[in-house]
């Protein structure tokens, strides 16, 4: 029952907080309709009911009364003409009621027929005439004839209830127009605080950001931008630490290079050659995974252009390169493009280190694209995907340089696409079930 209900419930903040107003409202509304009509309504057109019903038994009394002398009797009609808006008729020729006619019984003419039953002891219909708005009342009345009374609808109803309705409706499309201006002008800043925020993760310039809105809504981005301040010095913190452990480590090694260099070309030298060169190159990949991707500034740049260096890159590593882009002329979309460039050179890498021929294909949806690349290699077993996006950690479990790297490539570039707000995903490849890589980023 639940999940069903909340299938239906809006999902924006905004949507919900006017659904918050407008139901108790209206449940309010409905209530003091259902007691209006119920009470008011029902209660004021029985009254004019037996008012209406009155007046005609009053009158048939008085033409009974008068029925042997014409002239008071025609003076009997001239008044209710004139006063009461009630033309009365009399047809001394008719012993019997005419046929039924009109459109039927309405609400308050059956309250009419009700209240006449229990004053009128003369036979009586009642006609109902919606396009005339008349109500019209034949009377039997013994040695007189049929006496009809024309009845205006508007004599047995109020017009002050169509008022009523109108000014609550009315009245209540205003205070929701005013409600939806304040809640619009509630929530613009929340909005705005998500949007800044989506953007400072993605490294896309923001400018100037001041705080604005309600006071726990500054607090808030306050302290989002207080955080932002914090993880920023960190991050740099880290690096300048890294990088001056970076420097420390390589002086002792350059001395070690220099000195081997006297030595001259021995087999001890060679293997201690060797050493030194995958310390390096080890010293070279943490640096870069502490680094990522900081310092450098984002910027907009064509999908196209950068998917042609991205295959560029590929042929230059001997792959065979087949490509296949969809509706990725004039896209831009924000990025670090040398820290991403870094990020599918090492997918590229992988490939070449493993295998022969890569596919590249791109595909744009609804405000993200897809870049897949996928290889005719050995692939990676699938309890191992969630590893090797892990620091340190080798696909090819030899501690050989050559082969199995550092155990950081795939770890940078996952690094690199988190940051731009982008996500990556292994499967399989249909190329010789070698390796895909998918890699979708936001535009």
């Amino acid at each position: 029952m639940i999940p069903s209900i909340k299938k239906y419930l809006p999902k924006t903040l905004f949507a919900r907080t006017f659904l918050i107003v407008v139901v108790p409202v209206l449940i309010l509304q409905l209530a003091v309709a259902g007691v209006f009509f119920d009470r008011h309504w029902s209660k004021m057109t029985q009254r004019l009911a037996v008012a209406v019903s009155g007046e005609i038994a009053m009158t048939v009394d008085l033409i009974k009364m008068t029925s042997n002398d014409g002239g008071k009797t025609e003076h009997i009609q001239s008044l209710m003409q004139s006063h009461l808006s009630m033309p009365v008729t009399i047809d001394r020729n008719s012993e019997t009621l005419p046929e039924p006619s009109g459109d039927g019984f309405i609400g308050v003419a059956k309250d009419l027929n009700k209240v006449m039953a229990g004053e009128i002891t003369d036979p009586f219909q009642i006609s109902v005439f919606d396009a005339d708005k008349l109500i019209v009342v034949d009377i039997l009345v013994p040695s007189v004839g049929v006496v009809q009374f024309k009845v205006p609808e508007g004599r047995l109803f109020s017009s002050s209830s169509y008022i009523f309705i109108l000014w609550m409706v009315g009245l209540s499309l205003i205070l929701f127009t005013i409600a939806l201006m304040f809640m619009r002008n509630q929530i613009r800043p929340i909005y705005r605080l998500g949007l800044i925020a989506e953007r400072m993760g993605r490294g896309i310039p923001v400018g100037r950001f001041k705080p604005t809105g309600a006071r726990e809504v500054r607090q808030a981005a306050e302290a989002f931008i207080l955080m932002q301040d914090r993880i920023n010095g960190f991050i740099h913190q880290r690096t300048t630490m890294l990088a001056g452990v970076s420097h420390d480590l390589r002086t002792p090694l350059t001395r070690m290079k220099l000195q081997l260099e006297l030595l001259g070309d021995t087999p001890d030298a060679e293997a201690m050659k060797k050493d030194i060169f995958d310390m390096e190159h080890m010293i070279e990949g943490y640096l870069s995974f502490a680094k990522g991707d900081e310092g450098e500034e984002t910027k907009r740049i064509s999908l196209k252009e950068f998917l042609d260096e991205i295959g560029h890159d590929a042929r230059r590593l001997n792959l065979n390169v087949t490509e296949n882009h969809v509706n990725i002329d004039d896209r831009l979309f924000w990025c670090k493009p040398k820290a991403l460039h870094r990020a599918f050179g090492n997918f590229l890498s992988n490939a070449a280190r493993y295998a022969d021929t890569i596919e590249i294909a791109t595909e744009v949806n609804d405000g993200s694209v897809c870049i897949t690349i996928s290889d005719n290699g050995p692939g990676i077993s699938d309890d191992m995907r969630e590893d090797v996006m892990k620091p340190f950690f080798r696909g090819e479990q030899s501690r050989n340089q050559k082969t199995g790297g550092v155990g950081l490539g795939l770890t940078i570039a996952n690094d690199i696409i988190t940051s731009h707000a982008g996500q990556i995903a292994l499967d399989h490849s249909k190329r010789g079930g070698g390796l895909k890589v998918i890699v979708t980023l936001p535009l």
